[in-house]
């Protein structure tokens, strides 16, 4: 697929990406820096919370759902105090020496069911598995269906020389694996991102890419992309600042307490000027 380098000044796209979600929210984790050129231990602030707008806060998550892993790929327990607030919570990252470090928020899984029913083909929905579902609506209830939700957010943070360690993809589930170092993100260049199911492409995969600050902007910024056959999303961006990646995949489910299992994953990065 031909790189897809545009200027950012498309309509907003977030109702479309994110009508098959239901009413659920996005949920971020993101660092106050991305970047560091640091020869000294230091820390790194780390916000997480679940919201409809991109970097910007609206509900705290708690923190079980963290993963950080290290420089040699490996997920690391330690991490500095947590703080749960209202609209947010957050960490001190500790970082010490060279290479790049993974954060991610895993949340789930979690299952949404619906139905219809009446002359009307009124839609009713409420958290409950197929199980639960079958049990208790209904017996002139039509089209009845469970979703499984996963939810991950995820950044990384890359203090002097970038490392690749944690860019290997595990090669199970939904995975997101930047192609292009996230510590490499510049204007004007072309970078790739992939995006894989149990280690292989996915292809066709709608993709969209949100510039922070939609609420300061008439026309926000944002990109529709989509993924070729080799799982590649091939994009460029002339802006620089702090953005959100957004993907939404749906597949038949394995899981007998659920028709459809659905991942989501926003990926925080930023863009420096060349």
């Amino acid at each position: 697929m031909k790189t897809k380098r545009l200027v950012l000044a498309c309509s907003y796209l977030v109702g479309s990406m994110l009508s098959s979600a239901s009413n659920a929210h996005d949920i971020y984790i993101w660092p106050d820096y991305f970047t560091l050129n640091s020869d000294k231990s230091t820390t790194v602030p780390v916000d997480i919370t679940a919201t409809h707008t991109t970097y910007r806060s609206d509900f705290s998550m708690p923190s079980e759902g963290v993963k950080i892993f290290g420089t040699d790929g490996k997920e690391i327990r330690y991490r500095g105090a947590f703080y749960k607030g209202a609209r947010r919570s957050t960490f001190d990252l500790p970082v010490e020496g060279d290479g790049t470090v993974k954060l991610e928020y895993w949340r789930g899984p979690s299952y949404h069911s619906s139905y219809t029913i009446g002359k009307r083909d009124s839609l009713k929905r409420m958290r409950m598995n197929k199980t639960e579902l079958m049990a208790s609506i209904p017996e002139d209830a039509k089209n009845p269906e469970t979703v499984r939700y996963m939810t991950i957010g995820m950044s990384y943070v890359t203090n002097n020389a970038p490392t690749e360690a944690v860019l290997t993809p595990k090669n199970e589930g939904v995975e997101l694996v930047p192609v292009t170092h996230p510590a490499d993100f510049v204007t004007g260049e072309d970078l790739t991102v992939r995006l894989l199911l149990d280690g292989k492409p996915i292809a066709e995969q709608d993709v969209t890419v949100e510039l922070e600050g939609p609420q300061y902007r008439e026309e926000p910024v944002a990109l529709e992309l989509k993924s070729d056959n080799n799982g590649d999303v091939n994009f460029s961006l002339d802006q620089g600042g702090r953005y959100m990646m957004k993907v939404i995949h749906s597949q038949p489910s394995h899981d007998p307490e659920a028709d459809i299992a659905r991942t989501r994953i926003y990926f925080a990065f930023e863009v420096i000027y060349e």
